[in-house]
C-alpha cells in the first residue's frame, strides 16, 4: 500500500495454491485495492470501499466519502470528481469437495470479482440462486469455459448509524472450476485492466479466458471501470465464513474453531488439522503496461487521481495508534556482501564495506 501502485495494465501471477485441493478452510487471494483505502484499516475504508463512481447523485452523496457532488474539496483533490477504493479480485480460491446446487461450479473453485459501489438497490438476487431477469449484470458480461456466474456472493450492505451513510456493494463475479493440479503445481493467473468509458476487466487462467466485464455492463448502476491508482495484495486468510460448515451443524455451538480440541471439530472443515503447515508459493508477479496508452500509469498519487495529501491529512485512519507515521522508512543497506558486485542494484551505487 502507498508504495507501488498502478492504473491500468496487465497483472500476471504464477503461483501454487496452499494446502490440499480437497480440504476446506484456507482462503488464498490475489487482489487489487484502491490506494485511498489501506487493507484491514477500517477507518480508511469506511464509505471509501469499494466506490468507483464519478456522477453526482444527491441520494448517495453522504454514502460516498468523496462524491462528485462536492464542489469545495481539500487535500489536493479535484472538485466534482467522485473517488473511492474499488476492489478487483484476481483470485479467491475455495478448496474442498462438494457438489453445489443451482450452478455448474463445484468445489474446488476460484472466484474472480469486481467489487464496486454504487449497487443494485431496489431488487437484488437471492444468495445461492441465479438472479431474476433484469436484476443483475447481464449485457456486457462474458464467461469462458468452466466458468459461470458466482451465485454465492452478490455483495454486502454496510450499515452506519447515520442512515444516509449506509450503502450497498455489488460483487460482479464469476466462479471457475479448478482441481488438484492447481494446488500441486504452478499455474498462471492474469487480469487485464483497461480503464476508461469503453474499458474492460478480463481474467485468464494459463492463457485460457475466464471472465470479462465491459464498461457497458456497469451502466445499470452508473459505476465505472476503475480509474484509481491500485496496489496488489497476496495473502492467505482463515475465516469461518469461507469454506466452514454452513449453516452451523445441529448440536454444534460453532463458538470455537480450534482444530486441536475435539469439542470444536464440528465447527471446522473435515481434516483441516492435517492441512498445516500450508504454503502459498509465488513464482513471480509481473505488471505490464502500454506506454502509448495514456490511461496506463504508475504511481500511488497521480495528477488525475491524487492521494498523497489526503492520506497525510487523515493519517490516523491509515495507521495504528502507536505509529507516528503511516509508513516506516524503508531500510537501505546493511545486508551481507562479499564484493561491490553484490551491491550493484539498478544504478551501480552500492559499495561493500566490512562485509555489508
Amino acid at each position: 500500500w502507498n508504495k507501488f501502485c498502478f492504473t491500468g495494465g496487465v497483472v500476471e501471477i504464477r503461483a501454487k495454491l496452499p494446502g490440499r485441493h480437497d480440504i476446506g478452510g484456507l482462503w488464498p487471494a490475489m487482489w487489487l485495492l484502491g490506494n485511498l483505502a489501506r487493507a484491514t484499516y477500517v477507518g480508511s475504508s469506511d464509505n471509501m470501499w469499494p466506490w468507483s463512481y464519478n456522477t453526482c447523485d444527491r441520494k448517495l452523496q453522504h454514502a460516498q466519502k468523496l462524491s462528485a457532488c462536492n464542489q469545495a474539496v481539500h487535500y489536493g483533490l479535484h472538485p466534482y470528481q467522485g473517488r473511492g477504493a474499488p476492489e478487483i479480485d484476481i483470485l479467491e480460491a475455495m478448496p474442498g469437495v462438494e457438489q453445489l446446487k443451482l450452478t455448474t461450479t463445484n468445489k474446488p473453485y476460484y472466484s474472480t470479482s469486481f467489487q464496486v459501489s454504487p449497487a443494485f438497490m431496489d431488487e437484488r438476487p437471492v444468495l445461492g440462486h441465479p438472479p431474476e431477469e433484469g436484476v443483475w449484470y447481464n449485457d456486457g458480461v462474458e464467461y469462458g469455459p468452466n466458468s459461470t456466474l458466482n451465485i454465492f456472493f452478490y455483495g454486502v450492505k454496510l450499515k452506519h448509524l447515520q442512515e444516509d451513510r449506509t450503502y450497498q456493494t455489488d460483487a460482479v463475479s464469476a466462479n471457475r472450476n479448478i482441481g488438484r493440479e492447481h494446488f500441486e503445481d504452478f499455474h498462471t493467473y492474469r487480469m487485464e485492466w483497461n480503464p476508461g468509458p469503453n474499458g474492460t476487466l478480463s481474467w485468464y487462467l494459463d492463457d485460457t479466458f475466464v471472465y470479462r466485464i465491459h464498461a457497458r455492463a456497469l451502466a445499470a448502476t452508473g459505476a465505472i471501470v476503475p480509474e484509481e491508482p491500485m496496489y496488489l495484495l497476496l495473502n492467505t486468510a482463515v475465516s469461518s465464513t469461507w469454506g466452514f460448515p454452513a449453516p452451523c451443524p445441529d448440536g454444534c455451538s460453532c463458538e470455537c474453531f480450534d482444530c486441536k480440541k475435539e469439542k470444536c471439530g464440528c465447527a471446522i472443515p473435515t481434516d483441516m488439522c492435517t492441512n498445516f503447515p500450508a504454503h502459498f508459493l509465488i513464482d513471480y508477479v509481473r505488471v505490464y503496461q502500454d506506454v502509448k496508452n495514456g490511461g496506463h500509469k504508475v504511481g500511488c498519487s497521480t495528477e488525475s487521481h491524487p492521494t498523497e495529501k489526503f492520506i497525510l491529512s487523515n493519517k490516523d485512519d491509515f495507521k495504528d495508534p502507536d505509529d507516528k507515521e503511516v509508513l516506516r522508512p524503508v531500510k537501505v543497506g546493511t545486508a551481507r556482501c562479499s564484493s561491490d558486485d553484490d551491491c550493484d542494484g539498478f544504478a551501480g551505487r552500492g559499495l561493500c564495506k566490512r562485509g555489508r
